[in-house]
């Protein structure tokens, strides 16, 4: 009979049998795409743990059958600063394993521990590459489990090194509109002059941009918790690099964006959150910050040869911003929701 069993990340071989499944799984979704290292996947879960008392309390379950053999894993993040009313989750089933009701088992076993803690609504992401966007195996379970797709985005990719010649275009046509502002660049570690306004722009990313019909409340940030998320990424051996523009007259910070890669291995970067404040919108800061930060990556990362990103399908500005960089779609990733 298959069980669903708790994954101590402080055990060497639990967590190794874990770790196994997840990265197959992901493995076979994205053959071009790295996948985090063992070393790095176990500091998050570390970090989730309650004694840690970090922003995200973090579950670990594995699927086994009858011989003990894994054939499932899960993760569950709850939220602790805010989104209390969230459970959200991660399913990773492998390809054989699938239509046994490993992904049902594994679910109601998610679900189950997010009702004892108090969550009221189930959430998880569906990433598709471009051959099965919009119609995965993932997309039908699912569906077939009373979720509702409440957001999607594209993702998209950029080959690296950049086209210089093209940032150095887009830099010449945006710089006459953003004469008030200063475009600088940091990695790992934001100034201290700059902390409160890193944690402000953190509140307003989880908000101002398009979240579709998913049920996601303001985030609590304050300078502890980006120095909290700074030093998981430094012992996840990861690095962050920055761009960012601060308003003159104000000295205000009120854009920003994220590159994030590993220096041990350096070839995929993600790019995280980006924003410009509401109030500084239209004087395309949102292109001039990302120029720099990519030319800093260069720097920083010289092995770095892609970028992926996501955008909601209806954040046409910032869609047209990362077509000017030259990223091109990769499928869709889509954000799921139910009650709980």
């Amino acid at each position: 009979m298959l069980r669903v069993v708790g994954v101590d990340p402080r055990d060497d071989v639990a967590f190794g049998r874990w770790y196994a499944v997840t990265t197959d799984v992901l493995r076979d979704l994205r053959p071009e795409d790295d996948q985090p290292p063992l070393a790095e996947q176990r500091v998050a879960a570390l970090a989730g743990l309650p004694e840690r008392r970090p922003s995200e309390l973090v579950e670990l379950v594995l699927a086994v059958d009858p011989a003990d053999r894994p054939v499932g894993a899960g993760r569950l993040e709850l939220p602790v600063r805010d989104n209390t009313h969230v459970a959200y989750v991660e399913l990773h089933v492998p390809a054989a394993q699938r239509r046994r009701g490993t992904g049902t088992a594994l679910l109601d076993a998610l679900s189950a521990r997010g009702r004892a803690a108090g969550r009221t609504l189930l959430m998880t992401e569906l990433d598709e590459s471009p051959a099965l966007a919009g119609r995965s195996p993932g997309r039908a379970f699912l569906t077939a489990a009373g979720l509702e797709c409440a957001l999607e985005e594209v993702r998209r990719d950029l080959a690296l090194p950049a086209d210089q010649d093209r940032l150095a275009q887009l830099e010449a046509r945006c710089a006459p509109l953003a004469r008030d502002y200063e475009l600088l660049t940091w990695h790992d570690r934001c100034p201290d002059e700059l902390l409160d306004d890193r944690a402000e722009l953190g509140r307003a990313m989880s908000t101002d941009v398009p979240l579709g019909d998913l049920d996601w409340q303001e985030e609590t940030w304050d300078a502890a918790r980006v120095r909290e998320r700074e030093q998981l990424l430094a012992e996840q051996g990861r690095t962050c690099v920055v761009g960012a523009a601060v308003h003159r007259p104000s000295g205000a910070l009120v854009a920003f964006t994220e590159l994030v890669g590993r220096p041990a291995a350096p070839r995929q970067v993600q790019q995280w959150e980006t924003l410009v404040r509401a109030e500084h919108r239209g004087r395309r800061l949102g292109t001039l910050v990302k120029v720099v930060a990519l030319r800093r990556l260069m720097q920083v990362l010289p092995g770095a040869r892609s970028v992926a990103t996501g955008n909601a399908a209806t954040n046409t500005h910032m869609i047209a911003v990362n077509e000017a960089l030259g990223f091109v779609p990769n499928g869709t990733v889509t954000q799921w929701q139910r009650p709980l």
